[in-house]
């Protein structure tokens, strides 16, 4: 299995992160294209994750981005899927009782918008052979377990952001 995210110059596009027109308490919202490649052809479903190991030092945690489930089997998630996507999506950071932001930011897509330096999103694609069954709102957690036994391949792409 294969992900590609296209870069300039080596980073995401500013329109996904620094530069987004499109936000919400700051922040941007429009999901980035993502290219699939060699998937397992007995895969019924897809899952991401998008994580921000880099925020470590200044929130204290790995910052979630993005949790999403149950995608149909495609070669390509298109820009803006988040926002147009109608099933599961889980809770990202933003969630946290140290944050006060629009509660609709709080599941799906949040964008990386690298508050110090730039910073490497871990992008994970994963290919499941059936689907989760979680509901929109999930944690992190909920979805570590809900993969036992599903995954049949997985691939991960680090995507560098400029701050």
């Amino acid at each position: 299995m294969e992900i590609q995210v296209a870069l300039d110059q080596g980073y995401l596009p500013e329109k996904f992160a620094r530069l987004a027109t499109a936000r919400l308490s700051g922040q941007p919202i429009v999901s980035f294209p993502i290219q699939l490649a060699k998937l397992p052809k007995q895969t019924q479903a897809l899952a991401i994750t998008l994580i921000d190991y880099d925020a470590v030092p200044r929130t204290g945690f790995p910052f979630i981005h993005w949790l999403a489930v149950d995608l149909p089997v495609m070669t390509e998630i298109t820009t803006d899927f988040s926002r147009h996507y109608t099933g599961a999506q889980g809770r990202n950071s933003w969630v946290s009782r140290f944050y006060d932001v629009d509660e609709v930011l709080t599941t799906g897509f949040a964008g990386p918008n690298p508050p110090d330096k730039p910073h490497r999103y871990t992008l994970t694609v994963y290919a499941l052979k059936q689907v989760t069954g979680l509901a929109t709102g999930f944690f992190y957690n909920d979805l570590r377990d809900a993969l036992v036994s599903k995954v049949l391949d997985q691939a991960t792409v680090v995507i560098p952001v400029k701050n």
